[in-house]
C-alpha cells in the first residue's frame, strides 16, 4: 500500500518551558500526495512558517509526528542526516538572499549536490533542474545580485529540484515579487509539481494563489 509523500499527525509547537511555555502552532494534521499541491493559509501568528520549518527539518515539533514516504521524518531531538534531508527542499521568500553572494548559481547548485546528493551526475542534474524550473541555462554563470527577482526565484527552484526531492516546501515564494512575475513563478511551481510528481506544500497569505492548489488548509492561531 502506498503512502502519502508527506503526512503530519497532531503536529504542534511551543516556545519556552514550564509556566513560560507558549503554544505557537496549534495541532495540525495534513497529508500531501505525489504531484499534489496543498496550500497552508492562516492569520499572522497562526504558525504557518513554524509548520514549514518543522517539515523542512529546521525545527522540532512539541507534539505529533511527521512522516515522509511512510517513514518518521521529524521527531523531537532527532538529528536528520543529509541522506534524508535531500528529500525535502525549500523554496524561500527572499531567493537572492538564500544564495552565497560570491558564488555563481551553477556553483551553488554544485555545492547542493555535493552535500546532499553526491551520487547524482552533477552537470546532467543541473541542466535538468534549470530546464524544469524554466531558468535560462545561460544565467547559471551569474551571481545572485545579477538576477532579477523572478530569475532569482526560478534559480532557487532549480536549486531545490537539483537534488531530486520528493517534497517542495514553498514559504511565501511570491510575496516579494511584482504581480506579473509572481503569477509566472506560481505557475512554474504548480506545473513542476504536476509534471514531476513532486509534492508541493505552499505557505501563503494570498487566497487567490491558495485557490489554485489541489487542496487548501487554513490553520488558526493557538488560543
Amino acid at each position: 500500500m502506498s503512502h502519502p509523500v508527506l503526512e503530519a499527525s497532531g503536529v504542534s509547537a511551543s516556545r519556552g518551558t514550564g509556566r513560560n511555555a507558549r503554544q505557537i502552532l496549534a495541532p495540525v494534521c495534513l497529508a500531501v500526495e505525489a504531484g499534489e499541491s496543498l496550500a497552508i493559509t492562516g492569520a499572522s501568528g497562526a504558525g504557518k512558517s513554524t509548520l514549514a520549518d518543522i517539515i523542512l527539518g529546521l525545527g522540532d515539533p512539541s507534539t505529533g509526528q511527521v512522516n515522509l514516504l511512510g517513514t518518521p521524518w521529524s521527531l523531537p531531538g532527532r538529528n536528520l542526516s543529509a541522506r534524508r534531508r535531500h528529500l525535502v527542499q525549500g523554496v524561500p521568500q527572499d531567493a537572492a538572499a538564500a544564495f552565497v553572494p560570491r558564488y555563481s548559481i551553477r556553483t551553488s547548485l554544485h555545492l547542493a549536490l555535493s552535500r546532499l546528493a553526491p551520487h547524482l551526475a552533477a552537470e546532467e542534474q543541473i541542466e535538468r533542474a534549470a530546464h524544469v524550473a524554466r531558468f535560462d541555462p545561460a544565467l547559471l554563470a551569474r551571481r545572485p545580485r545579477e538576477l532579477s527577482g523572478g530569475q532569482a526565484q526560478r534559480a532557487a527552484l532549480a536549486r531545490a529540484l537539483v537534488v531530486d526531492p520528493a517534497l517542495l516546501v514553498a514559504d511565501e515564494p511570491t510575496s516579494a515579487l511584482d504581480p506579473a512575475t509572481a503569477g509566472q513563478v506560481a505557475e512554474h511551481l504548480f506545473t513542476t509539481a504536476k509534471d514531476t510528481g513532486i509534492a508541493l506544500l505552499l505557505v501563503t497569505h494570498d487566497l487567490q494563489l491558495a485557490a489554485r492548489c489541489s487542496r487548501h488548509l487554513r490553520i488558526s492561531a493557538p488560543r
